[in-house]
């Protein structure tokens, strides 16, 4: 049968979204009005500057690049196939277009009038937001199983829009008896005290602060009060209130019109709307008395990941609420073995390294530590550390976290070092860069303390920024970047790898996220900064490396595709009562999906391109 048919036409459009979710009728009358158009190799269809775009293009078959002017340079920034779309940019903005679409080879184009393109706009929302939203919210639009109750309003809401407690403000002279009386009187459970910025007073504080210390009722609220008071401004959603919550342990935030307070929102107006809020998580581990009820709470930080993943939650805030909850979780476990072997010799610091130091960890993964103590500790300190670490790492065991295979554990005595040994190892990595180490030890560049008071960032990350000087180290640690590619073939197929009787896998770690990890890290570096998390990495380094801002949003995009894509199956797996892996067989992805992994693979693909010859990596000894 001929694609030029009524019949074809709209059985393909039907196979395609944004049409698949059109009623079938409607479909039809598109398939009626579209024009067949066949281009030949090299043949411009849309130029960059010329005539605004008439037609919504869609392919049927071949191959567009997306070409970006520069002067007399012409650069691939994009490169479509079959069933994807393009010139709605131009249609949207009834202006020029912004890049050049050319066809690689002979391709066959399905145009649909402008005139229906602003009706359908118009007359079918889903439709209009399909073309208004980006790969990745469609992404997770596609994800959602829209179940009722499961978060939304987390990521939905603004803090004005929810129902507030009125905000009374107080002088800070006025007594703890006085500020009592009146939160009787007006039902409340907090006050704000007068001052610039604004302080805060609550009844946990008269409690704590003011009972329990045996203090004067005529005692002022200054003395007892919290200031300043963080504050958030109405337009910030209730999900980065919750953030501010988990990692503070507030439970009052007061929200803010141009400066003024407005009105207070507790943990409870939260938890009254949402029953399955992570909130619940802190209180949870509060109350855990067994390794069964902390393996329970670890347990129950895999069950919120996909609470949040059916809200359509980006996997960079996912990771920021499963750090604040697994950070909780590793102090926990620390005071619980400092409470065993007593306090510690000396100060010190236990790190968080890889995903974890990145807040990009989601599902619970191997474990990658370390610990750092004081120089001139006493004899006792290192069979101290020892004690803890393996009573730490234990319970993380426990807990449902595996054991390094690469022994990147505060276990290992190479990794539990005082502070000056540790300068010596990043000195060493730095400006004696050998390129097999800088596979292995790039996840230390990504540390994070948790828990302890020796400060470490003020020694080591100087290091780690000071090897933007070091070109030898910055080449090798580009070479190191790029051992791995992304696996799309040249005919734009993926490139899949076997496992027993599964035969069309892809790796989205190694060979998709771990990659712009890297990259990330590379430029951050180049940039001199201090950033540990990927996508801080990248917009910061955007423009002060070689990544140029272009290429920062393609990663950007590219990492939040994998990863989305990654989490998902990882979540079914343990649904399943499957063991979680990197490992996705093409099969199982829809047509979107493998349309935006590919689109994230070649993105990757033409960084590491740029990076080899910027560092000129093939020239390294």
């Amino acid at each position: 049968m001929s694609i030029h048919t009524l019949e074809e036409i709209t059985h393909f459009l039907r196979q395609r979204l944004p049409f698949s979710q059109l009623p079938p009728e409607q479909v039809q009358r598109i398939a009626n009005a579209i024009h067949v158009e066949e281009f030949a190799a090299g043949q411009d269809i849309l130029v960059y500057g010329g005539k605004p775009a008439a037609y919504l293009y869609i392919i049927r078959e071949g191959i567009v690049d997306l070409l970006r002017e520069d002067g007399p340079v012409r650069t691939v920034v994009d490169t479509l196939e079959e069933g994807e779309i393009f010139g709605h940019p131009s249609l949207i903005r009834r202006r020029p277009p912004i890049v050049t679409s050319r066809a690689r080879g002979k391709t066959l184009l399905y145009l649909l009038p402008a005139a229906m393109f602003y009706q359908l706009c118009r007359d079918f929302p889903v439709f209009g937001q399909f073309i208004t939203t980006s790969a990745i919210e469609r992404l997770g639009n596609a994800f959602q199983d829209r179940r009722p109750g499961v978060l939304p309003e987390l990521f939905q809401t603004r803090l004005r829009d929810l129902e507030q407690h009125e905000a009374i403000l107080i002088a800070p002279d006025t007594t703890v008896r006085e500020a009592a009386q009146i939160m009787r009187d007006r039902y409340l459970s907090c006050l704000i005290v007068d001052l610039t910025p604004p302080g805060i007073i609550t009844d946990r504080d008269l409690r704590s602060r003011v009972l329990a210390c045996g203090l004067s009722d005529a005692t002022p609220v200054s003395a007892v009060m919290t200031a300043p008071a963080l504050t958030l401004s109405g337009e910030r959603l209730v999900f980065e209130a919750l953030l501010l919550m988990l990692e503070r342990k507030f439970h009052h935030i007061p929200v803010t019109e141009n400066g003024n307070v407005i009105g207070v929102v507790t943990d409870t107006d939260i938890l009254r709307r949402q029953s399955r809020s992570p909130l619940f998580l802190a209180d949870q581990l509060w109350r855990a008395r067994t390794t069964a009820d902390l393996r329970a709470y670890a347990d129950q930080v895999a069950t919120t990941v996909g609470a949040l993943l059916d809200t359509g939650a980006r996997v960079s805030d996912i990771g920021q609420v499963v750090a604040v909850a697994h950070d909780a979780l590793l102090t926990r476990l620390l005071r619980d073995a400092e409470t065993d072997l007593g306090p510690p010799p000396c100060p010190y610091a236990w790190l968080v390294l890889g995903s974890e130091g990145r807040h990009e960890q989601t599902l619970r993964t191997d474990q990658d530590n370390a610990l750092v103590y004081a120089d001139l500790a006493p004899a006792s300190a290192e069979s101290y550390f020892l004690a803890l670490a393996e009573r730490v790492v234990e319970r993380l065991v426990a807990c449902g976290f595996p054991r390094c295979p690469g022994n990147i554990m505060a276990t290992n005595p190479e990794w539990r070092q005082p502070l000056s040994i540790w300068q010596d190892y990043f000195r060493r990595w730095i400006h004696l860069p050998e390129e097999e180490a800088l596979l292995r030890v790039g996840i230390f560049f990504d540390y994070r303390r948790v828990y302890g008071e020796l400060d470490v960032e003020h020694v080591l990350r100087p290091i780690i920024v000071s090897g933007r000087k070091e070109r030898i180290f910055l080449s090798r640690l580009a070479r190191a970047a790029l051992r791995q590619s992304p696996p799309i073939g040249f005919f734009r197929q993926f490139v899949v790898e076997h496992h027993g009787t599964t035969r069309d896998l892809i790796d989205l770690k190694e060979r998709g996220s771990a990659l712009i990890v890297d990259l990330a890290r590379l430029f951050a570096l180049e940039a001199g900064s201090a950033e540990v998390n990927t996508l801080a990495r990248l917009r910061l380094a955007a423009g002060r490396s070689s990544l140029s801002e272009t290429g920062a949003e393609e990663l950007i995009a590219a990492f939040e595709t994998i990863n989305l894509l990654r989490l998902r199956h990882q979540y079914r797996q343990i649904q399943s009562g499957e063991q979680p892996t990197n490992q996705m067989p093409v099969s199982r992805l829809s047509k979107l999906e493998q349309q935006e992994l590919k689109r994230a693979f070649r993105s990757v693909a033409h960084i590491q391109r740029s990076v080899e010859f910027s560092f000129q990596t093939a020239r390294i000894g």
